[in-house]
């Protein structure tokens, strides 16, 4: 599980980590400067890669931020 609180209300809420990743997964990625949409490429027990869809770039993120869209 991920664990979120606002800071400015104090509300907290929880989501569970996506244990069903497949390659060519559409996905969100939660990233603290940005979110990003993207197709998985790969997938390891704790990271994926993500190629963006804003560009030609490969991504490797943490599980935890990836959430299947």
């Amino acid at each position: 599980m991920v664990e979120y609180a606002c800071e400015h209300c104090a509300h907290a809420w929880t989501r569970p980590v996506e244990d069903d990743l497949d390659v060519y997964d559409v996905v969100r990625l939660d990233r603290p400067d940005a979110t990003l949409y993207g197709t998985v490429w790969q997938v390891e027990a704790d990271r994926v890669q993500v190629r963006a869809t804003t560009g030609d770039r490969l991504l490797w993120v943490e599980r935890w931020r990836v959430i299947v869209y």
